[in-house]
């Protein structure tokens, strides 16, 4: 039996809500650690999530980078947020799916496509297996950076191998990337105008790009305003952001004080834009 077997089913001992303390308590907390550090640190596996909303998703795992992902506590309020959002038989869209955590649970959710977004080289290796692994779940990837054109653009890669953002987000323009390379951008209303589904659900995670994004899917907020759940990186590009949402939406609050934009917020927060 191999160390993560094990480790897995003491896992499954723990209710979900107890897994996301465990860090909370001292001898449990150092004694996490020293394993994962001594057994488990740079291993590779398959597993099957136990717990939290994306329960029953079989998921590459790699170490130590995604072990919140494989006790199923990986931003867990955000992701229980989005399986109560998401409805059954919604077509969604997953902009900046890193490693498809997301997008599982909105096809977990009963979504009937979810069309996950991810440009890097690294995160879609990671999508096309949890692709692989999960055939039941109609999860589709599409390598584009999504934005306010349609081309080519540079896109910076960060110190953590699977970070990056468009060169022409406004989030940390400081930071020093490691690397850059050229992806392909699209619109949303350029792709939904190519035949891809119209969304019923987005959920964007673009870092400083959020408001790129809006800007391409005027014609898609216009006429089909979508759920949206964002993560908006800075006040500032917040305040961009719901300049364009009030256009269209009649409710634009913020999910982690369920107070509107303008009660003061924290750096980064969620948008929810609703009719």
């Amino acid at each position: 039996m191999t160390v993560s077997t094990i480790i897995q089913k003491l896992i499954d001992r723990f209710p979900i809500g107890l897994r996301s303390r465990v860090n909370n308590i001292p001898f449990l907390k150092q004694a996490q650690a020293f394993i994962f550090k001594k057994y488990l640190d740079g291993t590779e596996f398959d597993i099957t999530i136990t717990g939290g909303p994306a329960k029953g998703l079989i998921f590459p795992v790699k170490l130590p980078q995604d072990k919140q992902m494989w006790v199923g506590t990986w931003e867990l309020d955000f992701a229980k947020a989005l399986q109560q959002y998401v409805k059954p038989g919604w077509v969604c869209y997953d902009i900046g799916g890193y490693k498809g955590y997301y997008a599982g649970v909105m096809a977990l959710k009963g979504a009937s496509e979810v069309f996950v977004f991810e440009p890097m080289p690294a995160n879609t290796e990671k999508i096309k297996r949890l692709i692989e692994l999960n055939p039941a779940l109609p999860i589709y990837l599409k390598q584009y950076a999504v934005a306010d054109t349609t081309g080519e653009a540079v896109f910076k890669l960060m110190p953590e191998e699977t970070m990056g953002k468009l060169e022409a987000s406004l989030f940390q323009q400081k930071d020093i990337a490691v690397s850059e390379l050229t992806v392909d951008c699209i619109t949303l209303d350029e792709l939904i105008k190519n035949g891809t589904p119209a969304p019923d659900f987005i959920k964007i995670d673009v870092e400083g790009a959020e408001e790129l994004v809006l800007k391409g899917a005027i014609g898609l907020l216009e006429h089909k305003k979508p759920f949206l759940m964002i993560e908006v990186h800075s006040p500032e590009i917040g305040k961009r952001c719901l300049a364009i949402l009030e256009k269209y939406y009649s409710s634009v609050t913020v999910l982690e004080t369920g107070l509107g934009p303008d009660k003061g917020t924290a750096e980064i927060c969620h948008y929810i834009a609703k009719n």
